[in-house]
C-alpha cells in the first residue's frame, strides 16, 4: 500500500513538479481576459480562457506597472509567465509577468505608447547623449554569462584591442526575473569608478524573448547612468526602447564591441602618421627659421648692428687695457710703500734693539722710558733671551 499523504503534502509535491518543469517556467499563452479584477494592492486576478478551457491567473503589482494598456474583461491578450500551484486551494494557475494585446499590432501599440511617453519626458533627447571614450581601458557588460553575446564581445576585444579589460555583470535576459536582474547589473557597473563604458543587451531571439528590453524600468536605469551606454539587443532588424535611451545603439553585441573599441592596428598606424606629420612640421619650421636667420644676417640693418657691436667691443677692450694698466701701476706703488713701511717698522721694533744687546726695563709690567729709581726698588730687565728680576743697589745720576 502506498504512503498516505496529507492534502498539503500532495499539493506541495504537485507544485514542485510544476515549478521544476522547464517547459512551464517561461511560457506565452494567448486567451481572453475574464473576471478581471485589480485590487487596491495593485495585484490583478483574472481568468484566461479560450473556446474550450480556462485557467486562473495572477499578476502582481510589480509587473502590472509595466503594462502599457488598461486590461479589461473581454480583451484578447498574450501573457508571459510560469505555471505553479496555489497550495491552499489546490488549483494550478498562471503567474503572469508580462501582458500584451493579442494580434500582430499588439506589441507595436505597447511599444509606441511607451516610446511616446518617454520621448515626451526627454529621455531620447540628443543633449543627454554622452560621447564614447576614444580609448576605453575597462568595459562593463550587462548580459547573461551563458549567452553568446558576452563571448562575441570578448572575441572582438581580443582582436581589436587586447589591452582592454571586459567586466561582466551577469544577469538574466529573459523570464520573469530578467527585468530586475538587468537593472541591478546596470547599476552595479555604473557604481564602479573604473568602468569607462557600459554595454547592455543580449543575442537574438523571438520578439517575446527580447521584449524585456522594452521595459520602462530598464530604460530609466540606463538613462540614469553616469557612464556612456551602448544598447546591443538582438539583431540588426530588432529595435527596443533601450536603443533610444542609450547613448549609442549597436545592431548586435558584436557591433557594440566594434563601436566601443578602437582597432589597435589602425591606432598604431594613426600614431605613426601623427609622429611623421609632427616631425615633418618641426623640420619645416626649423628650415624656415634657418632661412629667416640667414636673411637677417645678410641684411644691411643686421650688418650695421654687428659693426656697432664690433666697434664697441674694441672700445671696451681699450678701456679694459687702460684700467688694467692703471690698477697694476697703483698696486705696484702700494707694494713699494708697504715694503718701505715694513722696513721702518722692523727698524723700530724693540726686538731689533734686543738683538743689538740692549735691554728693556719694566716696572709693574710697564716699560720704563724715563724714571728716577731709588735704592731698594725692584725692576724687571728683559734681554733677548732672559728676564732678570733686579734690586737697585746704587743710583748714580747721568748728564744727558
Amino acid at each position: 500500500m502506498a504512503d498516505i499523504l496529507s492534502v498539503t503534502s500532495l499539493n506541495l509535491y504537485v507544485k514542485s513538479v510544476l515549478e521544476n518543469d522547464s517547459n512551464l517556467f517561461d511560457i506565452a499563452v494567448e486567451g481572453e481576459l475574464s473576471n478581471f479584477k485589480k485590487y487596491p494592492s495593485g495585484h490583478c486576478y483574472f481568468t484566461l480562457k479560450d473556446e474550450k478551457s480556462a485557467i486562473k491567473a495572477v499578476m502582481f503589482s510589480s509587473y502590472v506597472r509595466n503594462v502599457n494598456f488598461r486590461p479589461e474583461s473581454g480583451m484578447k491578450v498574450i501573457v508571459r509567465g510560469r505555471v505553479s500551484l496555489y497550495e491552499r486551494d489546490g488549483a494550478y494557475q498562471l503567474y503572469v509577468t508580462n501582458m500584451f494585446l493579442s494580434g500582430a499590432g499588439s506589441y507595436r501599440i505597447a511599444f509606441e505608447r511607451l516610446k511616446e511617453k518617454l520621448g515626451k519626458e526627454g529621455l531620447f533627447n540628443p543633449e543627454h547623449k554622452k560621447t564614447l571614450p576614444a580609448v576605453p581601458f575597462r568595459i562593463g557588460v550587462a548580459t547573461s554569462a551563458k549567452g553568446a553575446a558576452f563571448h562575441d564581445i570578448i572575441s572582438v576585444a581580443r582582436r581589436r584591442f587586447p589591452c582592454v579589460e571586459i567586466v561582466l555583470s551577469p544577469c538574466m535576459v529573459q523570464g520573469e526575473q530578467a527585468e530586475l536582474s538587468i537593472i541591478n547589473a546596470i547599476r552595479a557597473l555604473d557604481a564602479r569608478d573604473d568602468i569607462d563604458v557600459i554595454i547592455i543587451g543580449r543575442g537574438g531571439g523571438s520578439k517575446e524573448d527580447l521584449w524585456v528590453f522594452n521595459s520602462e524600468s530598464i530604460a530609466r536605469a540606463a538613462f540614469a547612468c553616469s557612464k556612456p551606454t551602448i544598447s546591443a539587443v538582438g539583431h540588426e532588424v530588432d529595435f527596443s526602447i533601450l536603443d533610444f535611451v542609450c547613448d549609442v545603439r549597436a545592431a548586435t553585441p558584436t557591433a557594440a564591441a566594434e563601436l566601443a573599441l578602437p582597432d589597435i592596428y589602425s591606432l598604431n598606424m594613426h600614431l605613426a602618421n601623427m609622429d611623421k606629420s609632427i616631425t615633418q612640421t618641426i623640420n619645416r619650421k626649423i628650415d624656415n627659421n634657418k632661412n629667416r636667420l640667414r636673411l637677417i644676417e645678410n641684411s644691411a640693418g643686421f650688418n650695421s648692428v654687428k659693426n656697432n657691436i664690433l666697434l664697441n667691443r674694441a672700445k671696451l677692450n681699450g678701456i679694459k687695457s687702460s684700467v688694467s694698466r692703471n690698477v697694476n701701476g697703483k698696486i705696484a706703488a702700494w707694494e713699494q710703500s708697504v715694503q718701505l713701511y715694513t722696513k721702518i717698522l722692523e727698524n723700530q721694533s724693540p726686538l731689533n734693539n734686543l738683538k743689538k744687546g740692549y735691554g728693556l726695563i719694566y716696572k709693574d709690567e710697564t716699560i720704563v722710558k724715563e724714571r728716577n729709581f731709588t735704592v731698594g726698588e725692584t725692576v724687571k730687565i728683559v734681554t733677548l733671551r732672559q728676564e732678570l728680576e733686579c734690586e737697585v743697589k746704587k743710583v748714580k745720576p747721568r748728564k744727558v
